[in-house]
């Protein structure tokens, strides 16, 4: 499935700050929830690739994503961009910050994780503030 973010808003089906209700009535697939890290309350959808972040009220606070995701931010699939590109392309971005495990760009509301060079991991999207919670 493609998911086309839009920074601080969510993706062109998911928005930050809808319920777990809402989000849960979109698709057939029921999540495995858990709580990663102990704290994050957090829906799995493997079918998707989808990991949706929830607050303590049960509203959307963050997206995650992995294969079989598509993830689009303006046309380019960010599951599929090497590290190194990311970087060449991202590194403008105020407030862009980057580890040996992948970039954050806070301004944006984006970022990739990595455990190989060759494309990202996960990708996440979050509203603005999550970060600081």
């Amino acid at each position: 499935m493609d998911f086309i973010i839009t920074p601080h808003i969510g993706t062109d089906l998911l928005q930050f700050g809808m319920s777990r209700a809402i989000i849960r009535a979109l698709f057939a697939e029921l999540p495995e929830q858990f709580f990663r890290a102990g704290t994050e309350d957090t829906d799995y959808y493997p079918a998707l690739g989808l990991f949706v972040l929830y607050d303590a009220a049960q509203v959307c606070v963050a997206l995650e994503f992995t294969r079989p995701a598509s993830v689009l931010l303006e046309g380019i699939d960010l599951l599929e961009l090497s590290r190194k590109e990311a970087i060449v392309r991202f590194q403008a971005t105020p407030d862009f910050e980057q580890d040996a495990s992948g970039y954050t760009c806070y301004y944006s509301g984006f970022g990739a994780y990595y455990e190989q060079l060759k494309r990202a991991e996960s990708v996440i999207a979050f509203e603005p503030g999550y970060y600081s919670l």
